[in-house]
């Protein structure tokens, strides 16, 4: 089986064929905005790290930056930096780091003579002729063996587990089958649940790294003293008629569907095996889809009943809902109507037709999101106080 990509020099397929404009520090986002605006199919990662970066965080927001610049749906890469003596992040070790994959990358330094202007007019020069160059790549016939499928939840509710993430999980399942690979995320939302998922483990090192993932985010939620337990299920999914943080785990694994887990990674990592894995992520939706991202995913669904209005810069989300109300409401940032009952009864036909949506998506199809261009919302994940 196979979709329309864009064929990478590293042996992988984008879905899509921009060109990122990165910021290596917060102090850099609106020069990356700039030029990325400026530049017809350039688009602009931005966060809000900074210099005072200190270990284990400096690492992971590096080797995060590095594989976010590796995603297949780039073609080429300009780093922006402000081009310190001293950066916290450093851009040339980012820029070196992708381009191991082949694909072009520069560095674009503020503080140069002519001032910001200057380099901004310099940078938006390099991100032109990288622009017109992947212009000449074309979408060709590639093996789906290159499609690896992200998902993602937010706004759950009682039927989030039984009906649109057991949508995306069956899909991500016929995914597997036909021979790519995906992932699921959001360490906190699986708490009480992780034994589920270790269950389908392919070995017991792997089986050990669930748990283990889990257990290491219980104890800094407990060392912060913040009440997790007490926070979650929030305040929307109570409301909506969720009893508790295991009915919302339970839920929320549906959406990892039924495969055997080959893998575990930290964020910021690229999965080394084909099959399922998991990303040791947050739960907040923005860092999470970030970590998919990172992790070479080029293309996202995302089950939402509250219609969550963002995408990601340069990876389709997919939002699918089973809320027929909210589905004709937010017809501009919604891609797909799960039917209830036909979910429940026949999950397998529902799992396909959003299987061949994906396909539909990563052949070309934009989604809602990509339409109307909201898609500007992003974050990294760091647990070290901010000094």
């Amino acid at each position: 089986m196979e979709f329309l990509g864009y064929s990478r020099k590293d042996g992988l397929a984008g879905t899509r064929n921009y060109i990122g404009v990165i910021s290596n520090g917060v102090c850099t986002s609106d020069a990356a905005n700039w030029i990325a605006k400026e530049v017809e199919g350039c688009v602009p990662f931005t966060h809000r790290e900074n210099c005072s970066l200190v270990s284990p965080d400096k690492e992971v927001v590096t080797r995060t930056l590095i594989n976010l610049g590796k995603n297949p749906n780039l073609a080429g890469v300009l780093i922006v930096s402000a081009g310190c003596a001293n950066p916290g992040i450093d851009p040339n070790i980012i820029a070196n780091g992708i381009a191991e994959s082949g694909k072009p990358v520069d560095v674009c330094m503020l503080h140069q003579p002519g001032g910001v202007r200057s380099a901004i007019s310099r940078g938006m020069n390099t991100a032109q002729k990288m622009a017109s160059d992947a212009f000449r790549i074309k979408r060709e016939p590639v093996s789906i063996s290159q499609l690896r499928h992200g998902v993602e939840c937010g706004g759950s509710t009682p039927i989030s587990g039984l009906v649109t993430n057991a949508a995306q999980g069956t899909a991500l399942d016929f995914v597997i089958d036909n021979g790519g690979s995906g992932g699921f995320s959001e360490t906190p939302e699986v708490i009480g649940a992780e034994h589920v998922i270790a269950a389908r483990a392919v070995n017991d090192e792997v089986k050990r790294e669930m748990l283990k993932v889990v257990h290491d985010y219980e104890e800094r939620l407990m060392a912060s003293g913040y009440d997790f337990f007490g926070s979650n299920p929030d305040p929307q999914n109570i409301t909506e008629g969720l009893s508790s943080l295991e009915e919302k785990s339970v839920g929320d694994i549906r959406k990892g569907g039924t495969k055997p887990l080959r893998e575990v990674v930290g964020y910021g990592e690229v999965p080394k095996s084909n099959g399922l894995f998991f990303i040791d992520t947050p739960g907040h939706d923005l860092p999470s889809l970030t970590g998919l991202a990172a992790a070479g995913c080029n293309v996202i669904t995302y089950s939402t009943e509250c219609a969550v209005p963002y995408g990601f810069p340069f990876v389709p989300v997919i939002k699918i809902t089973a809320k027929k109300d909210h589905f004709e409401k937010y017809f501009d940032i919604l891609d797909y109507l799960v039917d209830i009952e036909k979910t429940i009864t026949d999950v397998r036909s529902v799992g396909k037709e959003l299987f061949d949506l994906i396909l539909e998506v990563a052949s070309g199809r934009k989604t809602q999101n990509e339409l109307i261009g909201y898609v500007g919302a992003c974050d990294l994940w760091t647990i070290v106080p901010m000094t």
